[in-house]
């Protein structure tokens, strides 16, 4: 009868094996507990808070792999890193002028202190702590403004991005210090006003509007001033200077009909006075006109002068 092979001991090879194997198995186990219950995997925009009997003690922000002591002894907190939007409630508030307005924010932060934050806001979140750094930011910086650096129809007035600008700065400092936190941006969202400042608003946005077209009118005058000035400016040089052409011209005929005169008196004295007398007796005497000279003065001689008809009846006439 063949007997089973057994080593120096006297114990099976079979059972040896599977003890190798069980021990190899339970190391393996052992080894995935621990690893399991030691290791810390960051992934990337993830950071993760080491925290030691309850105290914050380290945090890795650095992705890849880290490693703690295994739970009770500490404990490990994942904080998401990325950018994130927060928009606030709806607030009522006064203006500078004594108006209410009704805000409403956004603003894009981000933890900046993993360990920082944790203590500050703790598993909660964010959203009340920055609900009331916002709001008291937004009182006291909109109660240093009127409402028209919100509201107006000039955009000269309106400070949107300054305001914008303080709410920034009234908050990032706070925020960075006491929660960790990171805010980079603020915004304003919506502006509304209560119901009993939306007529002051319109009169206030008539009141302009109708300062503007009074400027505009006024503007409008000095133009039209200045344009008919202008004008009455330029007719009057050009009245000037036709006043003096004419002249000129007058001047240069009266000098060329008195040369012409003096060149037929030159010619022919007699032809000359002849035709200046009768110019002279036309002038004087009309189609109705009865007039009682002497015949004897010049230019009324000519009417006693008896014509070549007249002398020749006479010469004719018996003796």
């Amino acid at each position: 009868m063949v007997q089973g092979v057994t080593d120096d001991r006297g114990s099976p090879t079979g059972s040896g094996a599977h003890r190798v194997l069980r021990t190899v198995v339970g190391s393996l186990a052992i080894l995935a507990i621990g690893f399991h219950a030691t290791a810390l995997v960051v992934h990337e925009g993830q950071a993760v808070l080491v925290t030691r009997f309850g105290q914050p003690l380290r945090a890795a922000t650095q992705p890849g792999l880290h490693w703690k002591l295994p739970w009770p002894i500490d404990e490990a907190i994942s904080l998401d890193m990325r950018r994130r939007i927060y928009e606030t409630g709806h607030t009522e508030m006064l203006t500078r002028d004594k108006k209410n307005v009704i805000v409403r924010t956004f603003m894009v932060w981000q933890i900046a202190d993993p360990l920082v934050f944790t203590q500050a806001v703790g598993k909660l979140g964010a959203d009340d702590k920055l609900q009331g750094l916002v709001t008291n930011a937004e009182i006291s910086t909109l109660g240093e403004h009127d409402l028209s650096a919100l509201v107006s129809t000039n955009p000269a007035d309106l400070q949107g991005q300054e305001i914008e600008s303080e709410l920034l700065a009234a908050t990032a400092p706070l925020a960075r210090q006491s929660y960790g936190i990171t805010i980079e941006q603020v915004r304003l969202e919506r502006l509304s006003l209560p119901t009993e400042n939306v007529e002051a608003v319109f009169e206030q946005m008539r009141a302009e509007r109708n300062r503007f077209a009074v400027q505009y009118q006024a503007e409008g005058e000095k133009e039209a001033s200045r344009i008919r000035a202008e004008a009455d400016l330029r007719a009057a040089e050009i009245r000037a200077k036709g006043a003096e052409e004419a002249a000129r011209i007058g001047g240069e005929s009266a000098a060329a009909v008195a040369k012409v005169y003096a060149d037929a008196h030159r010619t022919d004295p007699e032809l000359y006075r002849f035709t200046r007398s009768l110019e002279s007796l036309k002038a004087l005497v009309g189609s109705s006109s009865t007039v009682i000279l002497r015949t004897d003065a010049e230019p009324f001689s000519l009417l006693e002068r008896s014509t070549p008809d007249e002398t020749k009846k006479t010469d004719e006439k018996p003796k």
